[in-house]
């Protein structure tokens, strides 16, 4: 994927986040010099996991997606920049950096497992 364009008129690369790794799930990635490590997962009361509903529309009344990024700091520990649940139409600041998460589908079968389900979250970065 090439890159997208915010409302803001901000341009973002795609961040590598592939919906076949199921949630919660995890990658590291260098930007601008600097190495990040993140997490996204899907919290969702237990409840809604009887739910055989295909798909989750994200965020919902009681489902939502968090996304962690950890700066890898010059001794090998890593400080976390950003936690947050996010929405698909802000943009959030961390530091250096710019994120966007503008499409948040989960398929029920990716929570906790892998496999071409067909969720498609989208996730882009930028300089700040």
């Amino acid at each position: 994927m090439d890159t997208f364009t915010a409302k803001s008129g901000r341009q973002y690369s795609p961040l590598p986040i592939d919906g076949t790794q199921g949630f919660p799930q995890f990658f590291s990635l260098l930007f601008g010099g600097q190495t990040y490590h993140f997490r996204l997962y899907v919290n969702i009361p237990a409840g809604l996991l009887n739910d055989r509903s295909a798909f989750m529309e994200l965020p919902s009344a009681a489902a939502f997606l968090v996304v962690q990024v950890e700066r890898e700091v010059s001794d090998g520990t890593r400080e976390t920049i950003f936690l947050r649940k996010v929405a698909p139409e802000l943009e959030y600041e961390a530091e250096n950096l710019a994120l966007i998460f503008p499409r948040q589908l989960v398929a029920r079968n990716n929570l906790n497992g892998q496999g071409d389900f067909g969720s498609q979250v989208i996730g882009g970065i930028a300089p700040r």
